[in-house]
């Protein structure tokens, strides 16, 4: 699964990328968390 964080220039960004990955490890999904403010990183 790949998953999103888009960086709009608000908000902590750090503790959301640290929840989504704590979320995937305890569900057992295999996750790669990208931290971005690049549109075109998510449209690939």
């Amino acid at each position: 699964m790949r998953v999103a964080i888009i960086d709009y220039g608000s908000g902590n960004l750090r503790s959301a990328t640290k929840a989504f990955e704590r979320a995937a490890h305890e569900a057992g999904i295999g996750a790669a968390i990208d931290l971005t403010a690049d549109a075109e990183r998510v449209r690939t």
